[in-house]
């Protein structure tokens, strides 16, 4: 069976027992937080270059690294792999993988 990127989300979400967030037209809303009036821009905050996955887990195959001090737009937030206490993970834009929120900030 042929999956889309969207369809292999939703299934982590399910699997992960975590929430999906979902990418609207006037911007980016998680489910449950009212919303966003724009585009969500974060910062790569890792002391080094941060791997970006194809899942949001760590286990999930590295596709690109990012420097410190990144420029990041955000997609979405989903509940995945806990990292240093936190659970969630952001998919990024144009580099379509996810990294962990834990090292990028949102002040989502």
């Amino acid at each position: 069976m042929r999956t889309t990127p969207a369809l292999r989300t939703l299934a982590v979400a399910l699997l992960t027992g975590g929430s999906l967030a979902v990418s609207t037209a006037g911007g980016t809303a998680h489910a449950g937080s009212g919303g966003s009036s724009g585009p969500i821009w974060g910062t790569v905050v890792s002391a080094t270059k941060l791997d970006l996955r194809q899942s949001p887990t760590v286990h999930s195959h590295v596709v690109a690294r990012l420097a410190p001090g990144s420029q990041v737009r955000v997609d979405c937030r989903v509940v995945g792999q806990s990292v240093n206490g936190n659970p969630y993970w952001y998919r990024l834009v144009g580099v379509q993988a996810w990294a962990s929120a834990a090292f990028i900030d949102t002040n989502w």
